[in-house]
């Protein structure tokens, strides 16, 4: 109702106009000389009107159309104020209020004063050559003309609004049109920062930086925000963690962690006692995202110098850090919503068509039972077989599921994956697990759960399986996982060759003999060549 309201409200004020013209001609005994130009730009406004229609959108040569006809109007305007009889100012001259505000809503705010130009100009022109051109009548035209060109101006707004309101939004958000430039300028970026957005190369180009800059044998850059479990990204000197978690024990660590401010002093080990000094890794609000540690031996403590130039080495590359841990935060959710997104159309589309095929075949088999017999066995293959392929489908639905997320460790998703795997199967399932308070990096967790799946892809295809036995160990940078099942395998000796994990300098071995197969994984539990961070660094001269 109310867009009906907003569009007949214009035509509704141009024929007051019309009729407050007619009227004020009456009452000065000159109805039948305002009369027919009235009606006549009345019926032209109507035309300019039909040919625009309602709405936004309207093609250019029907807009060109419509501002021909509001001309012509203005032509009739100005000829009718012309041969108006009546001193100034005339009735006739009303009626250019007509053709002002059509012309403002076809072309905008100029047409307007260009109609009320045209028909002020006949009308003067018709006075001079008559020669009654009056300082009186130039000046009555001229009030009317400014006028009839703020009436215009109205009329252009009101067509703005109308198809602001009535015309489709358009897809470009003020959000959307905020992320296009943002993700440009970071496409732009990540070609000037040293490192790009990877993570662990930001970190090993701070641990490059400390090592020229600070005397040290052993360093670290761990990564983690609020209470999330410390992430080494990048190791120099040693191939596992040798201090104790910054999460759980008060420590130098422990301290810089929690408080954000940088601190040396002593830790001690089982055989040796060493200096160390750590200070925070932080965002652009300044929280703490990180630590960086060095450690050395005691006899060689950190001083305030030391201290002073770590905290620099931090600041500097901590935006580098910050925008590789933010862009691979980005990353982990597009997949967590893509993987839910796929699982949501698995299970409302093909699982319950599955779910409904079955439950006919069920019909089918009790019909047959009674009235064919002979069926019934086949049908009853057929719907064991409708259920095994149901269970494969629920299973990898929830392979979809089940990932690796910050606040759910790689323990966790494993235990809760073969504790369904178990389930829906009926296998024994064994698992011995071992997690330090240490977290490898989120896209290693990932590609370790990917491997077991693949893994429990084969046992669940496997004949003759009972059980699968596991054992999971992780002391972050380090992991090693040992998975085997007693079924026949389809897997040989080189099936994980070529996987994602061996590219990272991990070691894969399948093992399958006539009792099942073995699937072991050893992640850095040695120094390789290809990774240099983790080859023990010599410590320089301390002066």
């Amino acid at each position: 109702m109310r867009a009906l309201w907003s569009r007949a409200m214009p035509t509704l004020l141009r024929s007051a106009i019309v009729a407050v013209a007619i009227a004020v001609g009456s009452t000065g005994h000159d109805a039948l000389s305002v009369l027919p130009w009235a009606l006549m730009i009345l019926a032209l406004d109507l035309i300019a009107g039909h040919l625009l229609g309602f709405g936004p959108g309207q093609s250019g040569s029907r807009r060109n159309q419509a501002i021909f006809v509001t001309l012509l109007g203005a032509v009739v305007t100005g000829v009718a104020i012309a041969a108006s009889p009546v001193p100034p100012p005339s009735p006739a001259m009303l009626l250019l209020l007509v053709p002002a505000f059509r012309a403002g809503e076809v072309r905008g705010r100029l047409a307007p004063a260009f109609v009320v130009a045209v028909a002020t100009l006949i009308a003067v022109v018709a006075a001079l050559v008559r020669e009654d051109l009056t300082t009186g009548y130039l000046k009555s035209n001229l009030q009317w003309a400014i006028l009839a060109t703020g009436l215009g101006v109205v009329g252009a707004w009101t067509a703005q609004l109308k198809d602001r309101r009535s015309g489709p939004r358009s897809p470009d958000t003020p959000a959307a049109k905020e992320a296009v430039r943002l993700l440009r300028r970071l496409s732009d970026l990540s070609g000037a920062l040293e490192g790009g957005f990877d993570a662990p190369a930001s970190a090993e180009l701070l641990l490059h930086a400390v090592k020229d800059k600070i005397p040290g044998s052993r360093m670290a850059v761990l990564v983690g925000v609020g209470s999330e479990p410390a992430v080494p990204l990048a190791l120099r000197g040693i191939d596992r963690l040798p201090w104790p978690s910054p999460t759980t024990a008060d420590s130098v660590l422990g301290r810089v962690w929690r408080d954000g401010v940088a601190e040396a002093g002593f830790w001690s080990s089982v055989n040796e006692e060493r200096a160390i000094a750590s200070a925070p890794l932080c965002d652009s609000d300044g929280a703490r995202i990180g630590i960086v540690v060095v450690d050395r031996f005691a006899s060689a403590p950190f001083d305030q110098d030391d201290l002073l130039a770590l905290v620099n080495l931090a600041n500097g590359h901590s935006p580098n850090v910050d925008v590789a841990l933010i862009f691979a935060a980005l990353r982990q959710k597009a997949a967590f919503e893509e993987r839910e997104r796929l699982a949501r159309e698995m299970h409302d589309g093909i699982a319950q068509e599955l779910v409904a095929l079955g439950y006919r075949i069920d019909v089918a088999r009790r019909q047959a039972a009674t009235e064919a017999p002979e069926f019934a066995p086949t049908l009853g293959e057929v719907r064991a077989d409708l259920s095994r392929v149901l269970t494969d489908l629920r299973l990898r639905i929830a392979d979809l599921r089940l990932a690796v997320r910050p606040d759910q460790g790689l323990g966790a998703v494993v235990g809760a994956r073969l504790q369904q795997f178990g389930a829906a199967t009926g296998l024994t399932v064994g698992l011995r697990l071992s997690e330090s308070p240490y977290r490898l990096p989120a896209h290693l967790e990932t590609l370790i759960y990917r491997l077991i799946l693949d893994f429990l892809n084969d046992a669940r295809n496997a004949r003759g399986i009972t059980g699968i036995e596991a054992r999971l160990d992780v002391n972050a940078p380090q992991a090693w996982l040992q998975i085997s099942h007693d079924g026949e395998s389809r897997l040989d000796a080189d099936a994980f060759r070529d996987h994602a994990l061996a590219d990272l300098g991990a070691t894969i071995e399948v093992q399958p003999d006539a009792h099942g197969v073995t699937v072991s994984l050893s992640l850095n539990d040695r120094w390789p060549k290809q990774l240099p961070y983790l080859v023990p660094e010599r410590m320089r001269t301390i002066p």
